[in-house]
């Protein structure tokens, strides 16, 4: 039995600061809720688990920009259906005014209302946008829209209103009128090809509408799989935490214990010599 160096005492202290720093990581993957609470709880699958998160904080924004790009194409969508129902109209004038049971005087009459449909029709084409950008004005609408989370081109889709709709010159009726019989009877033609590049434009709008609303779906499913696996690496599993802390609070317990009994032996042996 020894005085000058208690080892018994020694080996309880390390065990009670082994103990005491595995309860505190305990609380600590408790109160996080995460199995990786530091690195070098598991090196590769936090590496892989920071991946993740950044992959899901990248579908969100894919998700944004899906729903964006459906506002987009709803806004063009909205202001075609328009311009689809002053075509007609424009149509019906020029019908009304091509026919000889009208006089060159109502001619002129209905003249003046196609010309502010006209007007308005150019209108609509210029000003019709989505946060600043033109959407159905030609050549001038072409936009890439990143509905993916990668920089792939699979992960973009390309919004380009000029390959189905040429609005220059208003499409082709900027200068007609129907101040006589003849000019009347020719606007029919360009009227039929303006309705047609219209509700063509409508058609793709409407399709890339129906697209949208599939790749929002995959991302949706995209995200709840990566959800998923993000959560099996990186989450704890709150019932063997609560375990496993029960456990070490035990062990922290009986070296404390120990510890007390080791510091106690000194004394005892002093006891002996005194006695």
């Amino acid at each position: 039995m020894r005085v000058s160096t208690n080892i018994t005492s020694m080996v309880a202290q390390r065990y009670v600061q082994h103990h005491t720093e595995e309860a505190a990581h305990k609380d600590s993957e408790l109160s996080s809720g995460e199995r990786i609470v530091r690195a070098a709880d598991d090196p590769a699958g936090l590496a892989i688990s920071d991946k993740m998160r950044a992959h899901l904080k990248s579908n969100y924004q894919a998700e944004r920009n899906t729903n964006d790009s459906i506002s987009l194409l709803q806004v063009a969508e909205g202001s075609l259906a328009t311009m689809t129902e002053m075509t007609s109209r424009l149509r019906e004038l020029s019908m009304q005014s091509a026919s000889d049971t009208v006089s060159d005087m109502d001619r002129a009459v209905i003249d003046k209302e196609f010309q502010q449909l006209k007007r308005e029709v150019e209108r609509l084409t210029v000003s019709t946008s989505f946060n600043g950008n033109n959407i159905i004005k030609g050549n001038e609408s072409v936009y890439d829209l990143q509905i993916g989370i990668t920089g792939n081109s699979n992960d973009r889709i390309r919004y380009d209103m000029g390959k189905v709709m040429d609005s220059s010159n208003n499409f082709g009726i900027n200068s007609i009128n129907l101040k006589s019989k003849e000019s009347s009877q020719q606007s029919l033609t360009a009227l039929d090809k303006m309705l047609t590049q219209i509700s063509s434009s409508r058609a793709m709008l409407g399709g890339m509408s129906n697209r949208m609303n599939n790749v929002m779906a995959n991302l949706q499913v995209s995200r709840e799989n990566i959800s998923s696996s993000h959560s099996k690496i990186k989450d704890a599993d709150i019932a063997a935490e609560a375990a496993n802390q029960a456990k070490t609070k035990i062990a922290q317990s009986a070296s404390l214990s120990m510890l007390k009994i080791s510091n106690d032996q000194p004394g005892m042996i002093l006891k002996l010599v005194g006695g």
